[in-house]
């Protein structure tokens, strides 16, 4: 416990108020970096249906050598935690399955999402189950499933020139690939996500609100529009896609620390409150939630709290872009405290 004095809370409270200067960044904004994060896996039938408990998922790094290997469980679903950023493919190598992969990485998000259909080696048709009726989001799934392929392969070309940071040829790409086939949300959301890189705001927004109209149930969509607005400051737009998003998938990491974000921009800190703490133990090394999380604990009075999290982010990112002002915040709260 520490003693509790007039001049502690005066300091205190010019703590709090220089916190709120102190915003956290979007990961790979600003020149900041992130480490690791969570890699999101969805195993699918080939009619768009959840896959089964137990399908044996494999985690590598594009340059070759095993990461991590895990088993679906109920609803085809697993999750990585990756404590290195970089390119990885995920695999599926079941018996009686084809051999499926996906490339994806963790460079400029904390969070990524990978979907994988399974591709059964005989002819023989999947046993029946009980599923409700067909509605919008099984039929745009079924859809998904007929992209032509020079759609896909200008698709991919679109991710990769996206990753190599070259966001003019990435828009051609995804452009090209939707004029082959109209209704491919996949990359009218990716077209979105090159338009930010080019911050034209405007043309990024209606692309993600198109892969939306195209596939309702297609969160990631919905956190990339949150994101959008969050960086265009349209606060209630951005809490309105996030709160979509998550309910869509409740236990997203990327979708708690943007709709954090929001909260803590609106003033809200209470709300954002319990979303910064999800982020920082989903990922502990998103080195900006945890200035998020500290400024927060200001808020709430807990000196002790906000030094151990400004004191986080130091360890992660020791020349990170905001490493200046949380250094200066440690020097003024660990004063404070020994008084």
């Amino acid at each position: 416990m520490f003693r509790t004095s007039s001049r502690f809370l005066l300091s205190l409270l010019v703590f709090c108020l220089l916190a709120s200067s102190l915003q956290a960044q979007k990961p790979g904004m600003n020149g900041g970096r992130t480490t690791g994060g969570i890699i999101d896996v969805q195993v699918r039938y080939a009619d768009g249906r959840p896959g089964p408990r137990g399908i044996h998922v494999r985690l590598e790094s594009a340059e070759g050598g095993a990461e991590a290997d895990l088993d679906t469980i109920e609803g085809g679903k697993c999750r990585f935690r990756q404590s290195t950023s970089g390119v990885f493919i995920v695999r599926i190598a079941e018996g009686t399955y084809k051999e499926v992969s996906a490339r994806v990485e963790l460079i400029a998000t904390p969070m990524a999402y990978v979907t994988l259909n399974l591709v059964p080696l005989n002819k023989e048709p999947v046993p029946e189950v009980s599923v409700p009726p067909a509605d919008a989001a099984d039929s745009v799934s079924v859809k998904d499933l007929a992209i032509p392929e020079p759609a896909r392969l200008e698709f991919n070309k679109g991710q990769d020139a996206l990753r190599a940071k070259n966001a003019d040829e990435s828009v051609k790409h995804f452009q090209k690939a939707i004029k082959i086939y109209a209704d491919y949300p996949q990359a009218y959301r990716m077209l979105g996500d090159a338009l930010v890189e080019k911050q034209q705001w405007p043309e990024a927004e209606t692309a993600l609100k198109k892969s939306i109209e195209l596939q309702p149930d297609l969160a990631p969509s919905y956190f990339d529009l949150g994101a959008l607005r969050n960086q265009t400051k349209n606060y209630p737009g951005a809490e309105e896609a996030l709160k979509k998003g998550l309910e869509l998938t409740p236990d997203a990491t990327v979708g708690k620390y943007e709709l954090a974000k929001t909260y803590w921009a609106m003033g809200r800190w209470q709300d954002a409150a319990p979303f910064a703490v999800d982020t920082v133990k989903a990922v502990p090394d998103l080195a900006a939630a945890h200035v998020l999380l500290a400024n927060i604990r200001l808020k709430q009075r807990d000196a002790v709290g906000a030094l151990h999290e400004y004191q986080e982010y130091l360890r992660i990112e020791p020349e990170g872009a905001m490493a200046p002002q949380v250094r200066e915040m440690v020097d003024k709260v660990e004063k404070a405290l020994a008084h």
